[in-house]
């Protein structure tokens, strides 16, 4: 700056604070105090020095105060959602028709949404001069409705297709963690939920987690994660969008049962190179946001990695989660801290953004994660016998996609994805040099994808879909154990031809109806399936809906139903196709439910009715289905930095084997969870109780109870815990240096929650949740 060379001084600032600032380089002063004097008159800055050498610029903040009438009938409206600049939403209700914004930067953008209103832009200082604004009524479009902010900021819900939409860039905080953890965020929705105390093992409503579509970049994932389900082994910091569907799926979707997770990173050309490093008890991570061609080509690139050597609360938390009932178990609590038991884990996504020209784009992702275990156990009971453990998990996939938007109403993708996870697992033991036992598990996962898809909307009322899809699964299981003399291998190959239309309909913003066919060709049996797939949304006004859908869907790749939530035990983990002895999955789903959305309330009650046909035990090969039904619950209420919800899931989720109904091993009656958020300018505080009904008692043999101190008899007691999370945002106001640092604790009073009997030994132990866990989390943006 010229006033710092001509006076020898610093001046240090915020750049953010001041990018809107224009000052004409016209100053008439003779000395710097009367030229500092002249700029604060005309800027809303103030300079603050200590040592007349180094100036602090700070900027000057107001309170605008201001009312908004409705433009139509020049009634007032008692409360909006502002917005300063690009930060978060926030809900503020007025006092005597008045609202008040504090500590305002004349210069800031205020951005001012109210339902069914056309938002307001204006500068602060604009706003104060005003005093009063007027809302217009918006175009009101049915199939354009978000309900924004349906958990958190970051989190909506269509009215169109009953979908959730999580933008991972704004997401909010949610107690338990400060990370953005995919799996946390899943937790909270209503009607997903992971009964095992395990984030990763999610339920859709009486799905089983293998019975769900999870997949990043058209990469599907055939594992439950990080520590066996424990931590998400996705980076928040590389993924854009996530949409999550707890009814029936849309047509364009298919090969599962159960519910969507469908995950995309970021396809835009980014215009400036930005870094992101995160630190946390568990893990440390950094991400590269990068313009390698100018408004052309851009790449995101991003690592973690767990540390090597080091224990942690949280992790040791961890592995007395899911190390239970294993020879492992005894060890749980020495887990990196010992030279003889070692856990660690890595992912790392890269993904390249090419814009060819205004109408064609591409884009190729990159994906790998990667687990690696490694254990020796001592006898207590012989010092010259020892136990081996080594578990590994490579799980890699590669998607390229290419987009064409032909015009307003054409549009086209293509995409061709490849993956393989390789699963390899071996336990030994050794008396002095001699092997006694051996047991050696190989599985991989070969997918490989061609997926094709057009649009065609010819009005903003009319939506044709159409596309094709060939998958080709491989998979090689082989098995070795030396005490039964087991030494096999299986092999499986299978080719699906899917293909689906479907036609979204809007009838005068009043009634949205979405009708389609999702159709699976299976080349092993030669057989063709079926699927009617629909959806509707009725608006009663424009805060009250009413919503249904119905419809079947196959799935093909598929893994036994066993009675434990035993994620150690690799048979547990082995993915089958439909042969003689297995069939293909038919899921069939219904629901219906309503919609009432105010600003200030917000409720969703949605009853659903499910079955899968044709699943198989895997103790005794027997052919089955598994049977929910249930209701969901939400409730908001929301206020100016004040957000509480509570919900509440009744449900009755059944197997059937050989005609004899039973509940699921993972039934739960009544889950009941209230939350609250709290944000208070840089800090967020969430607290979320949790309580759930007590599973079924199922023990191994039920005529032989000896081995087990049976304490239990009908249902395990009530599980509940407590959960927190508080964060802290700051800038350096030297440079462009973001830093939020958070604390989480998850089980805040250590409640001991148990779950179920272990399945697999004679002295069967029971099964319990997370302990008491607290995680500090550090991020650095710049």
């Amino acid at each position: 700056m010229e006033l710092e060379e001509k006076y020898d001084i610093n001046f240090s600032f915020n750049h953010t604070f001041f990018e809107a600032i224009l000052l004409k380089n016209d100053l008439n002063c003779e000395s710097l105090s009367s030229c500092l004097n002249q700029i604060e008159s005309v800027v809303p800055v103030r300079f603050e020095t200590k040592d007349t050498l180094n100036y602090m610029v700070t900027p000057r903040r107001n309170t605008v105060s201001f009312k908004i009438l409705e433009q139509d009938t020049d009634e007032p409206i008692s409360a909006v959602i502002y917005q300063i600049n690009n930060s978060k939403r926030i809900n503020i209700d007025a006092i005597n028709d008045v609202f008040t914004l504090k500590n305002v930067f004349p210069l800031d953008s205020i951005h001012l949404h109210s339902g069914f209103h056309e938002t307001i832009s204006i500068q602060a200082n604009d706003l104060q001069k005003a005093g009063v604004l007027k809302f217009h009524k918006q175009q009101f479009h049915l199939n354009g409705i978000l309900l924004t902010s349906y958990l958190t900021e970051g989190i909506d819900a269509r009215i169109s297709d009953h979908g959730l939409q999580i933008n991972t860039e704004s997401l909010g905080l949610l107690a338990g963690e400060t990370d953005g953890d995919i799996y946390n965020v899943l937790n909270n929705i209503p009607g997903i939920h992971s009964p095992s105390g395990k984030s990763g093992n999610l339920n859709f409503r009486g799905n089983t987690y293998d019975q769900n579509l999870i997949q990043i970049d058209a990469i599907p994932i055939y594992h439950s994660g990080h520590f066996l389900g424990a931590i998400s082994p996705y980076n928040a910091s590389v993924i854009n969008t996530i949409e999550v569907q707890r009814n029936m799926l849309p047509a364009k979707f298919g090969g599962r049962v159960g519910g969507l997770i469908d995950m995309r990173t970021s396809n835009k050309i980014v215009d400036s190179t930005q870094y992101e490093i995160a630190l946390n008890s568990l893990f440390i991570g950094a991400t590269v946001k990068t313009k390698l061609i100018e408004d052309k080509l851009s790449l995101i690139a991003a690592v973690r990695t767990s540390y090597p050597g080091f224990k942690s609360p949280k992790l040791q938390a961890i592995s007395e989660l899911i190390f239970q009932g294993s020879r492992l178990e005894s060890v749980a609590d020495q887990i990196n801290s010992s030279d003889d038991f070692d856990f660690g884990f890595l992912d790392m996504n890269a993904n390249l953004n090419y814009k060819i020209n205004d109408k064609h784009t591409a884009t190729l992702s990159f994906i790998n994660i990667q687990n690696d275990l490694s254990a020796e156990i001592k006898s207590n009971d012989n010092s010259n016998e020892t136990d081996f453990r080594d578990l590994e998990l490579d799980n890699w996939g590669i998607t390229g996609e290419w987009r064409a938007d032909f015009s307003k109403k054409w549009s086209t993708e293509l995409r061709f994805s490849t993956s393989n996870m390789h699963l390899f697992s071996v336990s030994q033991g050794f008396v002095l040099d001699q092997r006694n036992s051996l047991q050696q598990y190989d599985n991989t996962i070969t997918d490989t994808r061609l997926i094709t898809e057009a649009n065609f909307k010819p009005n903003s009322n009319l939506l044709f879909e159409a596309g094709y899809t060939l998958t080709k699964h491989s998979l090689i299981s082989k098995a070795v154990e030396q005490e039964t003399s087991i030494d096999s291998r299986r092999d499986q190959k299978a080719t699906i031809h899917s293909s689906y239309v479907s036609l979204e309909k809007n009838w005068n913003d009043q009634l949205i109806v979405n009708f389609g066919f999702r159709n699976n060709y299976y080349s092993p049996t030669h057989r063709l399936y079926i699927n009617p797939r629909f959806s509707a949304s009725f608006a009663i006004s424009k805060k009250t809906y009413f919503k249904t859908s119905l419809g079947r869907s196959n799935q093909f790749i598929q893994k036994k139903f066993t009675n434990d939530f035993d994620d150690f035990n690799i048979t547990n983990q082995l993915w089958y196709l439909p042969n003689k002895e297995i069939s293909t999955l038919i899921g069939t789903q219904a629901m219906i439910g309503a919609v009432y959305d105010n600003t200030k309330w917000l409720i969703d009650i949605e009853l659903y009715n499910k079955k899968t046909n044709n699943i198989t035990n895997k103790i005794e090969d027997l052919h089955g289905s598994l049977k929910s039904v249930g209701a969901n619950v939400f409730v908001k209420k929301r206020w100016k930095n004040l957000e509480t919800w509570v919900s509440y899931a009744l449900s009755k989720t059944e197997t059937n084997f050989n005609s004899i109904s039973t509940d699921a091993f993972f039934d739960q009656e009544h889950l009941f969870n209230i939350t609250t958020l709290l944000n208070i300018e840089k800090w967020k505080f969430a607290l979320t109780w949790s309580y759930f009904s007590g599973m079924p008692v199922i023990y191994p043999d039920e005529n032989d109870t000896t081995s087990i101190d049976a304490i239990y008899t009908d249902r395990f007691d009530p599980l509940h815990q407590l959960d927190f999370s508080s964060s802290y945002t700051f800038y350096n106001t030297t440079n462009r240096l973001k830093t939020v640092i958070g604390l989480s604790i998850l089980n805040l009073y250590n409640q001991d929650n148990t779950v179920n009997i272990f399945q697999n030994t004679s002295e069967s132990t029971y099964r319990k949740t997370s302990k008491f866990a607290p995680n500090l989390q550090v991020n650095f943006f710049f």
